[in-house]
């Protein structure tokens, strides 16, 4: 039918291509519906690698036992996708084919070493995802040409991945920039780094120079924040409606180390459990964290605020202005311990502190107190929950102060 109707375009979920028709932005001369062809939509265990079809929803997808435990970055990056709805229609295919640089499943795909199979009169031909874009809606598909499915790596015990997406909402947002992880560690030492940056680029791209920086390293905190900002090499935005070039920049840099950071130490990172997992149901085991699964590794982790003790009273374990000035803990008053990290480090070479309040203060009191006169670029975990300024303190309560990674 496709060789039959030049300039014909097909169509499963149409979740881009009836959007596109309705703004004027396509004119197809002709549809050519394959929403019910139920074999491009099987997902199969092949052993070596993962067979997900065309057809297949990212609702499926991300529900998919087969997925989440042989391809789980797949699972994750089809869950970011759009909307319930959306994923209910919208097909790996269709984000495939569409070919634009803010497809979620792209960097994961690419990050995965997946391969794009394609199908025309010739017969199958088999494409790497990381030569199968060309450029903004341009990919390596030959006239004639469908996509019947992708061919995917199982994961192995040892590797470990995440994914990571910035968008103006938390659903129904194109992404401003995204960030796939997919990695192999062992003994705590990192090898077949792949960095796949989204949104930031004509194409998704890898962070090349990122990767080889990782590749064979005993992965740390520190070695993450300091090779970090490589992932801004490889990326060229642009400015739009979304963000500024400046803006994709630095968030591309945070969300290249929240990815990393997670993939290493998903039991560091305390949120709420993705959402693909969620969907997934509670049957699955081994999933925590948003979006990330356990390596099996020996991991090196960095150094950690050390469990509750008494408060300190030697008047040279914290700066004078933070000493207590009345007991905690009484009817008036309340006593928290606070870690400072990264640059707010200085504040405290000592280590942990102590500090008094009075009973009803905020995490924005706290902050005066601690004198972090712009708090705009700081964020309090209170016992390891992200909490705003508005968060009443208890007595007791740990509180890590930080600046967050790339300054928003």
């Amino acid at each position: 039918m496709l060789a039959a109707e030049p300039g014909a375009v097909l169509v499963a979920g149409g979740t881009d291509l009836l959007v596109k028709m309705k703004d004027g932005k396509a004119r197809p001369p002709a549809l050519i519906s394959i929403d019910r062809a139920t074999d491009m939509s099987a997902i199969q265990d092949t052993g070596r690698t993962v067979w997900v079809g065309a057809g297949c929803t990212h609702a499926s997808i991300s529900r998919s036992r087969v997925v989440a435990e042989k391809a789980p970055l797949l699972a994750a990056a089809s869950a970011a996708v759009g909307s319930p709805q959306i994923r209910n229609r919208g097909t790996l295919g269709g984000n495939i084919a569409t070919a634009s640089p803010a497809g979620d499943t792209i960097p994961a795909l690419i990050a995965m070493d997946a391969r794009i199979v394609a199908e025309g009169l010739a017969g199958q031909r088999a494409i790497e995802a990381g030569r199968f874009f060309l450029g903004p809606g341009r990919s390596a598909l030959g006239a004639g040409e469908i996509i019947v499915g992708a061919e995917i790596p199982c994961d192995g015990p040892s590797d470990v991945w995440a994914f990571r997406k910035l968008g103006q909402r938390q659903a129904m947002s194109i992404s401003i920039a995204s960030v796939a992880v997919h990695a192999r560690l062992e003994g705590g030492v990192l090898s077949r780094v792949a960095v796949a940056l989204g949104s930031v680029a004509p194409v998704v791209v890898r962070a090349r120079r990122l990767e080889q920086a990782l590749e064979g390293e005993r992965v740390t905190a520190e070695l993450l924040a300091q090779v970090c900002p490589m992932a801004r090499e490889a990326a060229s935005p642009i400015t739009d409606i979304r963000g500024s070039r400046d803006y994709r920049l630095a968030m591309v840099e945070a969300l290249a180390y929240q990815a990393l950071y997670v993939a290493v130490w998903p039991d560091e990172v305390h949120e709420p459990r993705a959402k693909w997992a969620a969907e997934a149901g509670p049957s699955l085991d081994g999933v925590s964290g948003p979006c990330v699964r356990h390596g099996r590794g020996q991991l090196h982790r960095p150094e950690q605020p050390q469990p509750k003790t008494e408060p300190q009273t030697d008047a040279e374990s914290e700066p004078a202005s933070l000493k207590a000035t009345t007991p905690g803990g009484d009817g008036d008053s309340i006593r928290v311990r606070v870690v400072f990290f990264g640059e707010l480090a200085v504040r405290s070479p000592g280590g942990p502190m102590t500090v008094d309040l009075p009973r009803g203060s905020t995490v924005a009191d706290l902050y005066r107190r601690v004198e972090l006169a712009d708090s705009s670029y700081v964020v309090a975990l209170v016992n390891h929950r992200r909490e705003f300024d508005d968060k009443v303190l208890s007595d007791g309560d740990e509180i890590a102060l930080m600046h967050p990674v790339g300054g928003g």
